[in-house]
């Protein structure tokens, strides 16, 4: 079971969070980004998993390279704060980048943006209380999508069942692996859920 678990942990990492969510949107609802040809969203997809993955994975790598953290999971607070300066960095300029240059539209700078500024926020509370990253990470793209099919009328049919599950099984996964106590993993939920829910509503 633990090894299930560690397995559920690495496959929905909040990097890889931009992606997934981007990738969902565009098959399912293509409509959202009028300036994307279709012939190109593969193209388009591989970018964003460059810029929100790739990069600050190799930071991170880094960073352990020069034991500047002791583990990739950053089970220690205070090691945190370099890694998530690293990460809000690249979405900063990744959403500059796609905005500048793509001029994508609002729906995905918002959720770009948004995601930005959860980093930050994050990072601000994660000086003072160990919040679960991978709970309020995969519960920020339930928030956003739910939003999303309320403000849109996109219909995602199964697999926004299948997101809820699979949000469900991630912060099950990381209180089973003993990362974090329920606390900290229901404000992570909580703060994502929450936080990018309502930034749908207030900004589009």
């Amino acid at each position: 079971m633990k090894g299930l678990m560690k397995i559920i942990s690495g496959v929905f990492h909040p990097l890889l969070m931009a992606t997934y969510l981007s990738t969902l949107l565009f098959i399912k609802a293509p409509v959202l980004f009028p300036r994307v040809l279709p012939e190109i969203v593969p193209e388009f997809i591989l970018v964003i998993f460059i810029t929100t993955f790739v990069m600050p994975a190799i930071s991170i790598f880094l960073l352990k390279a020069f034991t500047v953290i002791s583990n990739f999971e950053l089970t220690e607070r205070v090691e945190r704060i370099k890694p998530f300066l690293f990460i809000a960095f690249y979405y900063a300029v990744a959403s500059y980048l796609f905005q500048e240059k793509l001029e994508m539209g609002p729906v995905f700078m918002t959720v770009m943006i948004g995601v930005t500024i959860l980093i930050v926020a994050l990072l601000i509370i994660t000086r003072w209380f160990k919040i679960s990253i991978h709970a309020a990470a995969i519960w920020s793209g339930v928030g956003f999508v739910s939003a999303l099919m309320i403000t849109k009328g996109i219909d995602l049919g199964w697999l926004f069942y299948g997101l809820i599950m699979a949000a469900g099984l991630t912060a099950s996964s990381r209180l089973y692996l003993g990362y974090h106590k329920p606390t900290e993993i229901w404000a992570g939920i909580l703060l994502g859920y929450i936080y990018s829910f309502s930034a749908i509503l207030i900004f589009l």
